[in-house]
């Protein structure tokens, strides 16, 4: 029964983004949908990971004006990539983290620059804009990364407590 939480909390992130986005207009932007699935793709198989990167994508697409089917693309391949990874890393260090999503951000940025770039017919003085984002983007992730894989972490130990087989 407590499984019934990933749902969710994952839906509560991307009311929350969306909330957050309307009233906050600062330069630092960060992706809490993203981090979440970072936090459960650190404990969870590749399958799952990819199946909840899927699902998230397919939700955050269906709720943001941007081009649909992006964000289910980057976000299952980020599942399965992390998924796959899991095992070879510290999941307990914190530079990891940061330093991963930090990565994981500037990719998913630098494929929304090239769609981006392709949409407007070839627009290049929209990069130096893009790279500020970008920048801001980048580092409010790296800042919320830390404590997001611990609300992560805590929530699937209590997930874990009450169903062995998980």
């Amino acid at each position: 029964m407590r499984r019934l939480i990933w749902p969710v909390l994952f839906l509560f992130l991307l009311m929350l983004q969306g909330a957050v986005t309307v009233f906050y207009t600062g330069w630092i932007a960060f992706d809490l949908p993203l981090l979440a699935l970072y936090g459960y793709c650190m404990l969870r198989q590749e399958g799952s990971g990819t199946l909840a990167g899927l699902t998230i994508g397919l939700l955050q697409d269906a709720l943001t004006p941007e081009i649909f089917g992006f964000h289910i693309m980057t976000r299952g391949l980020m599942g399965y990539l992390i998924g796959i990874t899991r095992e070879k890393v510290f999941k307990d260090n914190p530079t990891y983290h940061m330093f991963a999503i930090g990565v994981f951000s500037l990719l998913l940025r630098f494929a929304l620059w090239w769609v981006e770039l392709i949409r407007s017919g070839g627009l290049w003085s929209m990069f130096p804009h893009f790279a500020w984002d970008t920048i801001g983007y980048c580092l409010g992730n790296i800042l919320l990364v830390v404590p997001m894989v611990h609300l992560v972490k805590k929530i699937y130990d209590w997930v874990r407590e009450e169903d062995i087989s998980y």
